[in-house]
């Protein structure tokens, strides 16, 4: 039962990232959610997961996707770089920054951003899963894994080492690798 769980949370976060990757790269002009949240994921009987909620989204500029707006969004899922006064630059990867976020909320439960890079940087990232995720085999947990480090580098506080959210679904429906992160931060 519990590897269904985590077949079930997998599917949950392709279908999410499937979603930004057709506002962020398939839309033309593409389109800022501005507000990606685990209360603005629905998802049908069969854990198909749709991104609701665009009462803050705006359509990006065709020649620029960079949107200057005053900073909205959620607490804990807005891009730190968006978190100012005034005028701000809201673009692809403050998105996918909030992507991350909510990779870190599906594999992570009870954990903030800092103790799962702690584990990260120590190599113990997978003691900062969800305690039902454990006594699944290791492919599955590996998996796993993969989104917890996937979500770390969606949340990078540099938005120009982030990736894409084709990036990001590269590695989810590819197993394109992940980078080192602690590389990254230098």
């Amino acid at each position: 039962m519990l590897c269904v769980e985590k077949y079930c949370r997998y599917k949950i976060v392709k279908g999410i990232g499937a979603a930004l990757h057709y506002l962020h790269h398939l839309c033309k002009p593409c389109i800022l959610h501005r507000d990606i949240k685990p209360s603005n994921i629905l998802l049908d009987s069969n854990f198909n997961a749709k991104l609701a909620d665009f009462g803050l989204s705006r359509i990006g500029n065709q020649d620029n996707v960079t949107l200057m707006t005053t900073a909205v969004g959620t607490e804990g899922y807005i891009d730190p770089e968006c978190r100012k006064a005034g005028k701000v630059k809201f673009n692809l990867s403050s998105d996918v920054y909030s992507f991350g976020i909510v990779l870190l909320d599906i594999t992570c439960t009870q954990k903030s951003r800092e103790q799962v890079w702690d584990l990260y940087v120590r190599g113990r990232v997978m003691e900062a899963a969800d305690d039902r995720l454990h006594g699944c085999g290791d492919s599955d947990m590996r998996q796993m894994e993969r989104v917890a480090i996937l979500g770390l580098w969606c949340s990078l506080p540099d938005s120009r080492k982030r990736p894409t959210s084709q990036e990001a679904m590269e590695v989810l429906e590819r197993g394109v690798s992940l980078p080192d992160l602690n590389d990254l931060l230098n």
